[in-house]
């Protein structure tokens, strides 16, 4: 009997082992993306523009106009002062590092980071602007644009 109950002990382990042989991490860059916490279903998905992984070298991307870049995508609409979400997909990222700016022309506007969330406040000043998210991780950096127009 006591053969028995190691035998049983021992195929317990095993078995209970085999669920953690075979997994597969994703390390890839996350996808980042904007929406509109007052209207849920306007969520865009923001392009990669530069990205230097240093996790794996296969994910690097060098885009020299991220400008045109950024003109090429859906234009997001928003009120002036509006406070925005951004989420990261993919990964565990710390969102406190995200450093999210607006251009307008020459003119860069950063915006500061809400401490409760994912969330920014755009600025007053109505316009068309690209917007800019930069992402500094242990596994390397990406950058993210897309095209807002502020209300």
């Amino acid at each position: 009997m006591k053969r028995f109950c190691i035998f049983l002990f021992g195929l317990f382990f095993v078995v209970s082992l085999t669920g953690c042989i075979g997994e597969e991490y994703d390390f890839s860059p996350p996808t980042a993306s904007l929406t509109n916490p007052e209207d849920i279903t306007q969520e865009e998905k923001l392009a990669e523009a530069n990205i230097n992984w240093t996790f794996d070298e296969k994910y690097n991307k060098e885009t020299k106009d991220i400008l045109s870049l950024a003109k090429k995508q859906n234009k997001m609409h928003f009120n002036s002062g509006q406070k925005v979400q951004f989420s990261l997909q993919d990964g565990y990222f710390d969102e406190k590092n995200v450093k999210i700016s607006l251009w307008q022309n020459e003119n860069k506007i950063d915006l500061e980071m809400d401490n409760a969330g994912p969330y920014f406040n755009l600025p007053k000043d109505k316009g068309e602007y690209m917007i800019v998210l930069d992402l500094p991780t242990d596994k390397g950096t990406a950058q993210y644009v897309g095209n807002i127009v502020i209300q």
